[in-house]
């Protein structure tokens, strides 16, 4: 919390509370970990997507470094509040976000696997990004 904000609470009477000890709230300390400064694709699956086979194929098909990607979960993604970068992919159906960004959609990739139709609109949706 802010200092700002600290003192506005204590202005009007409620009591600024700090958890000792945050690693007893896994939820909390997964939700911090996104950290998108360098980040040019984000993508937002499940562990298992992340850790698929199909999962690097992709990236390397949209020409961009591993290391500019950043996973998350859709917990994180919903409860960030900082800059998200311009490329957002969903494996987990569609986000809300606003229109200043450019988002694809995809079926996991456990079944993007095995459906050629899938794969070609996803490289369809990549393809309109790059116009």
């Amino acid at each position: 919390m802010k200092h700002s904000q600290a003192i506005f609470l204590q202005e009007m009477g409620i009591s600024h509370w700090q958890v000792r000890k945050p690693t007893l709230f896994k939820v909390e300390e997964e939700l911090k970990k996104l950290k998108l400064s360098t980040c040019k694709l984000l993508v937002i699956c499940t562990e298992q997507d992340k850790k698929h086979a199909l999962m690097p194929a992709i990236i390397n098909a949209f020409s961009i470094e591993q290391d500019s990607v950043s996973y998350c979960s859709l917990a994180q993604f919903e409860n960030h509040q900082g800059t998200l970068p311009q490329l957002i992919w969903s494996t987990l159906g569609k986000v809300e976000i606003d229109a200043s960004h450019q988002v694809l959609h995809s079926l996991p990739l456990e079944q993007l696997a095995k459906h050629k139709s899938a794969k070609k609109s996803l490289w369809k949706q990549f393809c309109a990004t790059q116009q």
